[in-house]
């Protein structure tokens, strides 16, 4: 890797991890892994459910046009939440290659958390408002009626959940910039 290393949001040693805060933030992430599986398992099924009931049995479900959406919002939105987490997005480090000064590399990737953490405040603020609408006029799915916040609180809560991490991300940023800063004196 060229430049310095990146700083994970979730410590990885062992005694960082013993902390309550981050016990809990360990059995989120297990919580958030097992319904991104679930969710992305469900859709598989119903998928496939529908293929043998359209198909098969020549009587579709038509609430699948309903059920598909909602477990893939929730699969990608929790997708998105773990992906956060691990900081496991592409990235191409061009900044590593352009510039040679660790801490100047730092800054930047500390600027870009900030970016990002601005982005998900804005996106989280619109689909909070998309939200809050469903919920005033109480609008149900045609098909199931479910009320269609189950579908929108799939993005309320990613983007929450990824404002976390990038909150978690940027004081990680700084600390390890100071910890930088501090050796080099």
């Amino acid at each position: 890797m060229v430049g310095p290393a990146y700083v994970k949001a979730v410590p990885g040693d062992a005694k960082a991890r013993q902390s309550l805060f981050f016990r809990i933030e360990a059995r989120m992430a297990q919580v958030i892994a097992i319904a991104m599986v679930f969710a992305t398992l469900a859709l598989g099924l119903l998928m496939a459910a529908q293929v043998v009931m359209r198909y098969g049995l020549e009587s579709p479900f038509l609430g699948i046009e309903e059920l598909a959406p909602m477990l893939a919002l929730w699969g990608y939105f929790l997708g998105m939440v773990y992906a956060t987490r691990d900081q496991d997005h592409i990235s191409g480090g061009i900044v590593a290659l352009i510039f040679k000064n660790h801490t100047l590399i730092q800054v930047i990737r500390l600027a870009g958390s900030f970016a990002c953490l601005l982005a998900v405040c804005v996106f989280g603020y619109f689909a909070l408002k998309f939200a809050q609408f469903n919920l005033d006029l109480n609008r149900k799915s045609i098909y199931m009626r479910w009320p269609k916040y189950l579908w929108d609180f799939s993005m309320v809560s990613g983007f929450a959940l990824m404002a976390f991490y990038y909150c978690l991300q940027i004081i990680a940023e700084i600390r390890d910039l100071k910890k930088g800063s501090d050796s080099s004196k």
